[in-house]
């Protein structure tokens, strides 16, 4: 992949578009991994949702995204999102590898 600026056509941008986004969906898949591996270090289902550790996580990715030229607030509201639904899918994994609590 070029970088954006040796671009020469609409087709090399989307390209690389395309190539990215397939990364980041990849990159999801493999915090996917990490997080159903989580829960095998928590005692009970009420671990899981870990208030605290979202709270510590929000702030610096914020920070992450003004390092990167990007908009603080967008990010933050977009790991909310990204968060609660692992924290969801951790509980649903819990749940069948465990049964309900």
């Amino acid at each position: 992949m070029q970088p954006a600026e040796e671009c020469t056509s609409l087709t090399d941008i989307r390209q690389a578009i395309d190539r990215i986004d397939r990364d980041i969906i990849q990159t999801l898949g493999r915090r996917m991994d990490y997080v159903k591996a989580a829960s095998c270090f928590k005692s009970s289902e009420a671990e899981i949702p870990a208030p605290e550790r979202v709270a510590a996580m929000l702030p610096e990715r914020a920070r992450w995204a003004l390092e990167s030229g990007l908009d603080a607030a967008f990010i933050e509201s977009l790991f909310v999102q990204i968060i609660h639904w692992y924290i969801d899918q951790q509980i649903e994994y819990w749940r069948q590898t465990r049964g309900s609590a």
